[in-house]
């Protein structure tokens, strides 16, 4: 029986078009279940009042959580939002969730706890059981390191006892025990909640933070990229600028 290549070129041809066929029609639908091309801007919310952010956001097809109260900013009312992530201008796909934070309806004052010349973990942790948050580190000189000696609250100093709102942020002025620089840690695959008090801990400080677009829940969020870069060296109280992917990624 002599063999047919005519007939078998046709079918060769046949079988690539049925396959491009198929793979354009899967590609297609997926695209179009996964909403490929329908992208949002996320609109700006800061300042907005929590009804006034949510209608926003019903209108581009968008949900909201609230992550937590700020420490309570007098540049804008009470149960305003003061921030957002992702934040304006981001593009993000219909139905993405945007964390805001908001400033607090209520204002409530705690005594600030003695600090002087306690340890810089101490202080972290008297801090935050007082309610009060974490701002930057700030290196000064003195023979003890990590010693604290002092604190500020925007630039001003604040004294043992001084009565100050709840989630106030604090910087904390410490001692840098006659050192200049740290060695970085590797902090890869730390999730987005661990960071800061991290980097504390090491004398430094959170920089500025990217969030990979596909993220679907930022507080779960893990690191996969750093700079300065792990195991080299930088001056006491340096910013670590991170980058953020999604934690089932």
């Amino acid at each position: 029986m002599k063999f047919n290549y005519r007939f078998f070129l046709y079918l060769l041809f046949f079988s690539l078009v049925c396959c491009f066929l198929v793979f354009t029609i899967i590609d297609v639908s997926l695209k179009k279940y996964t909403r490929h091309y329908d992208i949002i801007n996320v609109p700006s919310l800061v300042g907005l009042s929590l009804l006034s952010a949510q209608d926003t956001l019903i209108k581009n097809k968008l949900t909201f959580t609230i992550i937590d109260s700020t420490a309570y900013n007098p540049q804008y009312t009470r149960g305003a939002v003061v921030a957002h992530n992702p934040k304006a201008g981001s593009l993000v796909k219909p139905g993405r969730k945007i964390y805001l934070t908001m400033n607090p309806l209520t204002i409530h004052y705690v005594p600030l706890p003695d600090l002087k010349n306690k340890s810089l973990r101490q202080g972290i942790s008297l801090l935050e059981s007082h309610a009060f948050r974490i701002g930057n580190l700030h290196y000064v000189d003195y023979f003890a390191k990590d010693v604290i000696r002092f604190l500020k609250v925007n630039s001003d100093i604040v004294n043992a006892h001084d009565s100050l709102p709840k989630f106030t942020i604090i910087d904390l002025y410490v001692g840098d025990g006659q050192e200049q620089n740290v060695s970085i840690p590797d902090i890869s695959g730390l999730a987005f909640s661990q960071i800061k008090r991290k980097l504390n801990n090491y004398s430094l400080n959170l920089g500025p933070c990217h969030f990979n677009g596909d993220i679907s829940d930022t507080l779960q969020s893990v690191i996969y990229k750093q700079e300065p870069l792990a195991d080299t060296k930088a001056p006491l109280g340096s910013y670590i600028e991170v980058w953020f992917k999604d934690s089932l990624n």
